[in-house]
């Protein structure tokens, strides 16, 4: 008796065990100075490390003065993608600046942040 519930343990416990795609990618870029009105831009690197397709639902950013473009929103087993990110400071902008590129995706856990940083000067 003890030995079926041990089997019947083993099976809920396999049965509910979910699984997730995982990236790795640099996570923040420092762009260093910048003034208004330039255009920084940066290609964030996704490489899928996980053994089934990474898939991107969405991709969101902190203001609209950042825009994020992926290249591809499914990504099989060990190949990658890039999220291309420019972003053009405006007056607002002065001083030290931390904008936000969130990643939507069939990971755990579904978000993840990157993060575009640097110091904006007149």
């Amino acid at each position: 008796m003890r030995k079926i519930l041990l089997l019947l343990l083993l099976i809920l416990i396999s049965c509910n065990k979910e699984e997730f795609s995982k990236f790795d990618s640099i996570k923040k870029y420092n762009f260093g100075k910048a003034k208004v009105g330039d255009t920084i831009k940066y290609k964030f690197k996704l490489k899928n490390i996980a053994d089934k397709p990474l898939e991107i639902y969405n991709i969101g950013t902190s203001c609209s003065c950042t825009g994020a473009i992926i290249s591809d929103s499914i990504i099989e087993k060990n190949n990658y993608a890039t999220i291309l990110v420019s972003y053009v400071p405006t007056t607002q902008n002065v001083g030290s600046v931390k904008n936000s590129i969130v990643v939507e995706a069939n990971t755990n856990p579904i978000f993840t942040t990157l993060y575009l940083e640097g110091i904006i000067e007149k």
